[in-house]
């Protein structure tokens, strides 16, 4: 496993944390989809959530899984876009669409929203 905090500002620290631990893990294939789905939860988390947001890597079997938590407990949810050309609101979208599954627990202190992405 891996744990890092995400400063607030620093979502592409996300990016670099993701393709290092998955060339370690000897799965550089997962790198872009992995990178995007982590990568839009961090955003998501420094955006709407509260400090601190924390990044967590873990490979169990053939599944890697990606948590961000957070201070809050405010679950994301699919935006409904109806602007073709705005350029925010589309996170959760890539997720969904990305992921095998993803979901959000809650906890006392806040929230952790994971995916999880086949190996």
């Amino acid at each position: 496993m891996i744990e890092v905090d995400v400063p607030a500002g620093q979502s592409r620290a996300a990016r670099r944390v993701i393709t290092q631990a998955l060339d370690a893990w000897g799965l550089p294939q997962l790198s872009r989809c992995a990178v995007m789905v982590g990568h839009e939860l961090v955003a998501n988390a420094l955006r709407h959530g509260l400090p601190p947001a924390v990044l967590r890597l873990l490979r169990r079997g053939d599944t890697l899984i990606i948590e961000v938590g957070d201070a809050s407990d405010k679950v994301p949810r699919i935006a409904e876009i109806d602007n073709l050309t705005s350029t925010s609101g589309r996170g959760m979208q890539i997720v969904n669409t990305l992921a095998r599954t993803w979901g959000v627990r809650r906890h006392q202190g806040g929230k952790t929203v994971w995916a999880e992405i086949a190996v």
